[in-house]
């Protein structure tokens, strides 16, 4: 597991080492160009913090932090990546704000596809096959995205509850059971509709999936199981969701793809009997 996931999936870091850890992976190519001094200065943290925080993950100071952090990296020699929160700014030119958006997607897919665990995709997988009924939390961009999954879901026969509302929950909570599977995708994992449902997730004994850029969060140290989503942005104060909604719609992809596999031949023929039946009602008068 690379030093990027392992900071991500720490959950013995103090709250100022969690401000620290979002700052590095928010920013690595700036932080690859600090000291120790300027690091802390640039996180609102101290230099002791810093120390301390490299320590903990086993290396002698930030010197070897960052020869680890850096290695390998795709990015390396390509320039800085935009500001995550704010990747241009009133007089950006319009070319540049073009690739400052498609850099910050292309850089959160790459680190995705990193720190991705393949054993966790498969846990996830055999939870959403087992259930006879998903229950489906996520709210604003992270629901509109949800519900497209949900909908390609229902269309080869699986079962999805939206409950991102309290009105959804509060009759959703009624039919839960352990025969029933609680898919989160929160990119804080910490808001009140997330507490909600998990909630009553954990009163019925039915089991979580979290998708999420904070294991250490709610939603994270609560689910059976976690999709850790790359921490680039900022949960509130931010321009938009450029970083996040690619690689939460990525994971809802790759959790289609396999479930659609399971019954690949009698998918594809529902594919394309459906794709037939659409063209016939495309060309009638």
């Amino acid at each position: 597991m690379d030093l990027n996931c392992r900071m991500q999936r720490h959950t013995g870091l103090t709250q100022t080492e969690r401000h620290l850890r979002d700052y590095i992976l928010q920013n690595p190519e700036r932080m690859a160009r600090m000291n120790v001094r300027e690091l802390a200065q640039a996180s609102f943290t101290s230099p002791s913090a810093v120390i301390r925080f490299c320590q903990k993950f086993g290396y002698k100071g930030l010197k070897d932090f960052k020869a680890d952090l850096l290695c390998g990296s795709e990015e390396q020699g390509a320039g800085e990546l935009p500001d995550s929160n704010y990747p241009f700014g009133a007089d950006t030119p319009f070319a540049a704000v073009t690739d400052a958006v498609l850099r910050l997607e292309q850089e959160s897919l790459r680190r995705l596809r990193t720190s991705l665990d393949s054993g966790e995709v498969e846990r996830a997988v055999n939870m959403l096959l087992r259930a006879d009924c998903v229950d489906l939390c996520a709210i604003g961009t992270s629901g509109h995205m949800s519900e497209d999954f949900a909908f390609r879901m229902m269309k080869f026969g699986r079962r999805v509850n939206i409950v991102s509302a309290r009105m959804e929950l509060s009759y959703a909570s009624q039919q839960m059971d352990s025969r029933h599977c609680l898919l989160i995708v929160s990119y804080s994992g910490s808001n009140e509709q997330v507490r909600l449902s998990l909630r009553t997730a954990r009163e019925q004994g039915v089991p979580v999936i979290a998708v999420t850029a904070r294991p250490d969060s709610f939603a994270g140290m609560q689910a059976d199981c976690v999709l850790a989503l790359p921490p680039l942005e900022s949960n509130d104060d931010k321009i938009s969701t450029f970083a996040s909604a690619v690689a939460e719609k990525a994971v809802l992809d790759v959790l289609f793809a396999h479930i659609f596999q399971q019954n690949y031949d009698e998918n594809v023929a529902f594919v394309r009997n459906d794709a037939q039946r659409l063209e016939k009602v495309r060309v009638q008068p």
